[in-house]
């Protein structure tokens, strides 16, 4: 039996309620050509993160730096929270990468706005045994 320190694994739950389709007003820098316009061209609109993209950016990112440092040492479970919840990888190391992560991540696709009553129930009773567990 192999024994593994107790900071091995780590869980991330990204929560997928439509608040998070929200902007967090990070704007994403696309108009590069900007001081080589020339006059007349109206610039384009600004545009802004969701909430659900920089959480998704930043677990991917420490995901990222996890398996470059420890490429078999430190586990990672990803689970996405809405209605229910998605367990998107197992603590097997043949699921330990970000190919697979962000191929299950394609699958649950973006947040959108749309608020349904169920979706908004669900999440408040989600985030209240969430709390509770946490205390």
């Amino acid at each position: 039996m192999k024994i593994f320190s107790f900071s091995h694994k780590t869980a991330f739950v990204v929560d997928h309620c439509p608040y998070m389709a929200e902007s967090c007003r990070q704007q994403v820098e696309f108009d590069l050509l900007t001081k080589n316009r020339s006059q007349g061209v109206i610039p384009l609109a600004p545009v802004s993160k969701s909430l659900w993209t920089c959480a998704v950016e930043c677990s991917m990112e420490y995901c990222r730096i996890l398996y470059d440092i420890y490429p078999t040492r430190k586990l990672v479970n990803y689970i996405v929270s809405d209605s229910e919840f998605h367990v998107l990888n197992s603590w097997n190391q043949e699921d330990q990468n970000t190919q697979e992560l962000m191929s299950a991540l394609a699958a649950v696709g973006p947040r959108t706005r749309t608020r349904t009553p169920s979706a908004a129930a669900s999440c408040t009773a989600w985030w209240r045994r969430w709390s509770r567990c946490a205390r």
